[in-house]
């Protein structure tokens, strides 16, 4: 992960304005309540009075949690979605609904450190989407995950294994919702090989289960269901202080339990520059080449690209960019060599803390996505339809809200989204309108 921007966010509390993060990390989120605080804090046998402020990223000075249990640290929290009002609650282009909806649910997150920079942290919780006149969309869903920091002079390593099950859409591609099980792990190690020299190795292995439902023609289960295992490395060399040079690799295995016509692996070369937080331009740009090539035959290629850069005017403001281009599997059957579609997003962000506690978010992107070759979709009063489907999006919003401390806000936000198709059926548009509370628990990194 870059380490300018994302500096940003945690030193002020912010999380990404419109980067599609997954499930399990918009799940983690929270607030502190000080009835639960309260409790754990007697529970533990801790007087209220040594309850440190909930807020702070290290509550106490060396402390990486609220309540201390021998060697533990435990932080209770609550974590709440958007409540707020949905204009397009199935996202469709005809026979629009509107409906209030919410979401939410208890979270604790567990802390073990081992001196100053190494930990071991288990995070989890429940989360129940309700909306008010849809009982049909009400879900009890879940996350957990546990995680391993080491870090020493010269070698940093991580390990995490997480689970997740969430209820929403799963991607552009497609507009219902699923119930989707993710459960995955994965596992960073850097070493320092010399004053310029550092290498860095990576692995990851998932497993990704879709209930079954017919969506215009096609059973998703069959399309999304898979296993999926990366391995890739990276050589880095210091141009400066601020700035290193990298190049390397990856390669991704897939498989489909349902479909193993789909099975490929899909290697990726690729090289760039990345910057420190203190950088006049703190972040990455990296580009590359990324092949897809199938088990029975088939294959693709395209240009590569993930961009993420930002320019610090201050300490309190920030005006940045990103620009990702790469492959991904479609959930619907193609007539091109490969069942890939090119997806690309770009956007644009400030960030902004205003006078004493209050900040302002606004962003707005473009992307799009192309299938290799035609899809068939049997469209509702339509009957089948074949054709290379092509989707262009937009989006934009803004927040504003108070800042608690560096790891607790509320705000109120708005978000409209626009998509048009060679598909009408895909033509939508909604405007989610809302309030949240958030809590933002450190994340290990990996890259």
């Amino acid at each position: 992960m870059p380490t300018g921007p994302d500096a940003f966010r945690r030193r002020n509390g912010l999380g990404y304005p419109l980067r599609r993060v997954s499930n399990l990390a918009i799940l983690g989120r929270g607030i502190w309540v000080l009835a639960a605080l309260t409790t754990a804090a007697v529970a533990a046998g801790q007087p209220v009075a040594q309850v440190s402020d909930p807020g702070n990223a290290v509550p106490v000075e060396g402390r990486p949690g609220l309540i201390r249990v021998g060697t533990f640290y435990l932080t209770p929290y609550v974590h709440v979605g958007n409540i707020g009002l949905d204009t397009n609650v199935f996202y469709t282009p005809y026979d629009r609904h509107t409906d209030i909806m919410a979401s939410g649910g208890p979270g604790l997150e567990v802390v073990r450190p081992f001196g100053k920079t190494s930990r071991f942290r288990l995070d989890g919780g429940l989360d129940y989407l309700y909306y008010l006149r849809t009982p049909s969309l009400r879900r009890w869903n879940g996350y957990g995950s546990g995680s391993l920091e080491l870090e020493g002079v010269r070698t940093r390593f991580a390990i995490e294994e997480r689970y997740a099950q969430t209820y929403s859409r799963p991607n552009y591609q497609v507009n219902a919702r699923l119930q989707q099980e993710t459960e995955g792990t994965r596992a960073f190690l850097r070493r320092t090989l010399g004053e310029r020299f550092s290498l860095a190795l990576f692995g990851e292995r998932s497993r990704v289960r879709v209930e079954s439902l017919d969506y215009l023609g096609t059973d998703l289960q069959q399309t999304m269901d898979e296993d999926r295992d990366e391995a890739g490395g990276e050589l880095r060399i210091a141009l400066s202080v601020k700035t290193k040079f990298v190049a390397g690799g990856e390669q991704t295995w897939h498989r489909f339990p349902y479909l193993p016509g789909r099975n490929g692996r899909a290697p990726l070369a690729y090289g760039g520059f990345r910057t420190d937080e203190t950088a006049l331009i703190a972040g990455s740009a990296l580009a590359g080449v990324r092949w897809f090539m199938g088990d029975s035959g088939g294959s693709r290629n395209t240009f590569y690209a993930d961009v993420d850069a930002a320019r610090h005017f201050s300490p309190k403001t920030e005006l940045g960019g990103r620009f990702t281009r790469d492959l991904a599997y479609s959930a619907f059957a193609t007539s091109g060599p490969s069942p890939t579609i090119v997806q690309q997003m770009a956007e644009v962000y400030v960030d902004k803390v205003l006078v004493s506690h209050i900040y302002l978010r606004v962003f707005g992107g473009i992307g799009s996505f192309t299938s290799d070759g035609a899809v068939t979709l049997v469209l509702p009063g339509q009957g089948p339809q074949t054709q290379v489907r092509n989707d262009n999006f937009r989006e934009a919003g803004a927040e504003v809200g108070y800042q608690f401390r560096p790891r607790v806000r509320a705000g109120v936000n708005a978000r409209y989204t626009t998509r048009t198709s060679t598909f009408d059926t895909f033509g939508v548009q909604g405007l989610l309108f809302g309030f949240t509370l958030t809590y933002n628990p450190p994340q290990p990194q990996f890259r």
